[in-house]
């Protein structure tokens, strides 16, 4: 049942604004808002709006920074790797092509040159003529950005192999695996850190440096060196930087915090792994199920001819391509 006829089989007088009588059918508002709550999770939710005044009567929403979640609060009924996957499909803009389809790989395919995002172009011809197009190229011109236009079918041939061979990989050496992307993980969040500390170091002494330059003005100030009319211009501007290093070095404390307690879940890729066997043919939940995105580079000649390079980022573990196997000398 819906919600609306739930709540009236159980003897709740609620509004009922739907167009028929049907018990059964679900408007695509009541899914929409269904899929952004993590309440769904088993969470409880607080202060997600607040009263400018007890005067006020009207909620404003409140910013996500700002909810209070109180976590397995109660039965979940969705699980958190399927919500983080609806998340990210929700986060990007995808484009409905003029047949009202949905492209497998929309909102997937970004510029590996400038980071703008890709989308889809259909030929007039067979479906083979679908291709991918950077925005930045077709919005500001190839002088801005060289074309990265790429066909569907390349990219998903190269998924599919892509998928086909970490997935025999992993299955035959699991192990291994584990031990490739803890090391891998451990290395990136460990550069990130020292970059992180490094910025945040910055910011707090140049935040010191301030402080004395304005305590420097006030002194002089009321030392008569400088007028009052200079002293309230002067401090004004230092103040703005000084402010906005502040925010900063609370997202970086942030920042650091969230990556140190971060690591890659390796048991929930090998989950998928073992999910998907034998992968033959995509389909758009195989692609989301593995796939974060999508990298295109711009086409280069080698040894006169066009080679067109993609990066994939998987989901759970990042980049990564499995070793391959060593070549043994054949005897003569």
């Amino acid at each position: 049942m819906n919600p609306t006829a739930h709540a009236k089989a159980n003897g709740i007088n609620i509004p009922d604004n739907r167009d028929g009588e049907n018990d059964y059918v679900w408007r695509d508002s009541t899914i929409s808002h269904m899929l952004s709550r993590p309440e769904y999770l088993g969470h409880t939710v607080n202060f997600k709006t607040y009263r400018k005044s007890y005067k006020q009567k009207k909620q404003l929403k409140n910013d996500p920074a700002n909810w209070q979640i109180f976590e397995n609060t109660h039965e979940a009924i969705i699980d958190q790797e399927t919500y983080d996957i609806v998340q990210r499909i929700r986060d990007g803009r995808r484009r409905v092509t003029p047949m009202g389809k949905m492209p497998a790989l929309s909102g997937m395919v970004f510029c590996a040159d400038y980071g703008a995002k890709m989308y889809q172009v259909r030929g007039r011809s067979l479906p083979q003529s679908e291709y991918m197009v950077c925005t930045t190229y077709r919005k500001k011109g190839k002088d801005i950005c060289p074309s990265h236009q790429i066909r569907n079918s390349v990219i998903e041939k190269q998924i599919l192999a892509g998928i086909r061979e970490i997935t025999g990989y992993v299955q035959a050496n699991e192990n291994e695996f584990m031990e490739m992307i803890t090391k891998k993980s451990r290395a990136e969040v460990d550069r990130s850190l020292r970059d992180g500390r490094r910025e945040l170091e910055q910011s707090q002494a140049r935040i010191h440096k301030l402080d004395e330059i304005i305590q420097w003005l006030y002194e002089n100030n009321i030392e008569g060196k400088i007028s009052d009319e200079r002293f309230a211009k002067m401090p004004e501007n230092y103040e703005v930087e000084q402010k906005a290093l502040e925010c900063r070095v609370t997202e970086l404390r942030n920042i650091i915090a969230t990556q140190q307690e971060s690591s890659i879940n390796v048991d929930l890729f090998l989950a998928k792994v073992r999910k998907y066997t034998d992968v033959r043919e995509l389909t758009p939940e195989i692609i989301r199920e593995f796939v974060e995105r999508i990298e295109i580079f711009k086409p280069e000649r080698i040894s006169g001819h066009k080679v067109q390079r993609l990066r994939i980022v998987w989901n759970c573990i990042g980049e990564f391509m499995p070793p391959q196997p060593k070549k043994t000398e054949k005897s003569a």
